[in-house]
Parts: structure tokens; sequence; C-alpha cells
């Protein structure tokens, strides 16, 4: 049986609005905008019968998630996975996008130019990130054949698990674009983990209050 996933991006951190590369850090919360997002999310979901929500055990990304499942006419919990956290960013973490290209300019160059082979500096490589995400993605799916499940992450597991879905090498990674905060992205897992029907970003319900990551990063 067909297994739904819908990943949501978390609404928009304190770290966002100051342009800071978080990371895994759990010290930024959501903003005011960011609770409205995930609200807004959450409210357009009422739509679909969602039968299990996990979050990245990660504040920004559980809150969100929490507003998910809120909305929802059943009792429904948020189970956090730390599979789906936020790449660890070393000695990135709570750097601004201004300060990194001149603290780690070879380390931050490859990530801006190359973002696939980047290795964060004493943290984790764009490689490992993506081998964690999809493990904790197929876990999930193994674990609720036939039903619907949301997932509360962050930007770049988003991202790695778009070339996966789209058959790409993680040297193509670079072409593929991050979602918006709080956008829904899709997905259609087969009991083999084939997956079909990919529908990445959508945020249609996020007007006038939709955000998304600087050019800088």
């Amino acid at each position: 049986m067909a297994t739904k996933l819908i990943f949501i991006r978390h609404g928009e951190s304190e770290a966002n609005a100051e342009h800071r590369f978080t990371g895994q850090s759990n010290a930024f919360g959501l903003t005011a905008r960011g609770h409205a997002q995930a609200e807004a999310a959450g409210k357009y979901l009422r739509r679909e019968t969602i039968d299990a929500v996990y979050a990245s055990d990660l504040r920004r990304a559980y809150d969100t998630a929490c507003h998910v499942a809120r909305w929802q006419e059943r009792d429904l919990s948020v189970t956090a996975n730390p599979g789906f956290r936020e790449i660890f960013a070393g000695a990135w973490e709570g750097k601004t996008f201004d300060e990194l290209p001149l603290l780690y300019p070879e380390d931050f160059g490859v990530w801006m130019h190359d973002i696939g082979n980047a290795v964060c500096t004493g943290g984790e490589s764009v490689v490992q990130l993506q081998l964690r995400v999809k493990a904790a993605v197929e876990a999930v799916v193994c674990s609720h054949p036939g039903q619907t499940v949301c997932i509360g992450t962050h930007a770049t597991p988003i991202r790695v698990m778009q070339c996966i879905w789209n058959h790409l090498p993680l040297s193509e990674m670079k072409t593929v674009p991050w979602v918006p905060n709080a956008s829904l992205t899709e997905v259609i897992y087969e009991e083999d983990l084939s997956f079909h029907d990919v529908r990445v970003g959508y945020a249609d319900y996020l007007s006038g209050i939709m955000t998304n990551l600087p050019k800088n990063v």
C-alpha cells in the first residue's frame, strides 16, 4: 500500500530573520510570522486526513509540526525524530551569512557553488545529511503503509531529498532551489520504497507572509 508523505519546512525562525546559519542549534524559535505561517499550513492541511506527524526534534520544526497536528480533527501527537534535523553545521552555527565567507572562505565557498560536495567546517557533510534523512524517511514509510504522514523538517533535508526524487547526483544539488518557510512538499512512496507524484514547495496559502532564504546561503 502506498504511503503519502507531506514534508513541511519550519516557519520563519529567529535565526532566519537575523540571516544566521542555524544548523542544529536549538537556541532559535519561530518568530511571530513563523507561527502564523505554520498556522496557515496547518489550516490548509485540514483537507488531508493525516494519520501521524513526525518532526525534527529541533524546536523550530517541532513547533511547526504541532500547528499542523492541532488542526487535525483527531487527537494527534508529534513524534520527535532527530533523523529529520537540519545539517550539523559545526563552526558555522549561529554565524551570519555575511560572516561565513570571511571566516571560512574555502569551505563556505564550496557550499555556495557546489553544495552537494560541501562539508560544514567541523560539522556534517551534505553526503552524510542525505544518508541520514533518507534512512529516516524510509523508516517512516515502512512504519505507515497506506497512510498519510506529515513530517516537520528543514530546508537542506528537503533539498537533498529532492535530489533523490529527481534522480540527481549530489553534484547537481546546486541546481535544486530552496523551498520557502512553511511550504509543503509531497511525495508518494510504494511499499518497495519507489516514489512518484512529487510536488515541491507548495505555499499558495502563505499569501502576504511568505519568506525565503536569502541569496547568500
